[in-house]
Parts: structure tokens; C-alpha cells; sequence
């Protein structure tokens, strides 16, 4: 319990305090990231579904805390899951997507002469996920909650862990959320 707390505590200082809390969290072990993107992320894998039940919007383009939420509503559709079989996949997901997410953040930023480790880029991604992770449940917030995981993530992330300038990280950003919404376009 007391790590849980911990965790939490971590979460709020990383949406407080962004720019600190990357510096901070380089030095700590793989096992913590891993644990801080499974125990934030049961937030939004058991309040997702129970928010559909209550009524309000399901995950669609527009309303997604991120790409586990959005996967795990698909693959449920698409197996003919009941709407409670999205906790676990949701959290089987987070990892599945930090650990691709992890390996081309961390080509492109080295393409673009960032200056970290692979390891640095995992713990990038899983603190970096803090809004989403906490509030991507929220009905009709969800989005934003996405948006600011993805700036922490893809803009102030390579600017701190991996030394990148504000151009080349702002360039990237961009041309990767321009990506991401040609993607949702699409799929609409």
C-alpha cells in the first residue's frame, strides 16, 4: 500500500512539476516505471467501463485517454467481449504500446541526436503518460488528458531526457500528432 501511495504521489509531482519530476525519475529503476504505468493505469482500466455503464460517451476518436482504451474497445468489439473484459485488456495494452511506443520514441529521437538511453525513453513513456493514465477515464476530458500526456511525452520529454532543442522536439511533436490525427481521421 504503501508504494501504491508512493506512485501517486509520483503522479501528481509529474503534473505539477513536469520538467523536475524527468530529471528525478531517470535514475529509477525499470521495475518502478513499470509499476507506476500498471498502478495509475488500473485507474482508467477500471473507470472506463464504469463510466459506459453510467452512461455517458464510449471510447471513440474523439474521446480516449489513449490508444490502450481505444484498442482494448476495439478488440473487445471485435471478439464480442462484455464490456468488463476492457480492465485487463486495457492494462495488457499500456504495456504493449509503452514498449513499441518505447522502441520507435527512441530511433526517432536518436535520429534527431538525442542523447539517451533506451531505458530513459521506457521511463519517459510511462511517467511521460501521467494525465492520460490518471484521467483518460473522464468522460469528455479524456481527449485533453491525451493531448497533455502526449506533450509531456513527444515535446517536453525529448527536451529534457534526451537534450533535444525546442525546434527539433516542437518539430517532431508536430509532425507526429499531425500523424496521429490523419490516423483518427481515417478511422472515423
Amino acid at each position: 500500500m504503501k508504494e501504491t501511495i508512493s506512485l501517486f504521489r509520483t503522479c501528481i509531482e509529474m503534473l505539477r512539476n513536469p520538467s523536475r519530476s524527468f530529471e528525478e525519475l531517470r535514475s529509477t529503476p525499470l521495475s518502478r516505471a513499470f509499476a507506476f504505468l500498471l498502478a495509475l493505469g488500473a485507474v482508467t482500466a477500471f473507470l472506463t467501463p464504469l463510466q459506459v455503464l453510467l452512461g455517458f460517451e464510449d471510447v471513440n476518436g474523439l474521446h480516449a485517454g489513449g490508444a490502450a482504451e481505444y484498442l482494448a474497445k476495439d478488440l473487445s468489439s471485435m471478439l464480442g467481449l462484455n464490456l468488463f473484459w476492457r480492465i485487463p485488456l486495457i492494462q495488457v495494452l499500456y504495456v504493449v504500446v509503452a514498449a513499441i511506443s518505447t522502441g520507435y520514441l527512441h530511433a526517432i529521437f536518436k535520429l534527431a541526436r538525442g542523447k539517451a538511453s533506451i531505458e530513459d525513453t521506457f521511463r519517459m513513456i510511462c511517467y511521460g503518460d501521467a494525465p492520460g493514465l490518471l484521467f483518460g477515464w473522464v468522460p469528455y476530458f479524456a481527449t485533453s488528458s491525451a493531448v497533455w500526456a502526449a506533450s509531456l511525452q513527444l515535446l517536453l520529454g525529448p527536451i529534457v531526457i534526451y537534450g533535444l532543442s525546442w525546434s527539433k522536439a516542437s518539430f517532431i511533436f508536430g509532425l507526429l500528432i499531425g500523424l496521429a490525427t490523419i490516423e483518427v481521421a481515417m478511422a472515423a
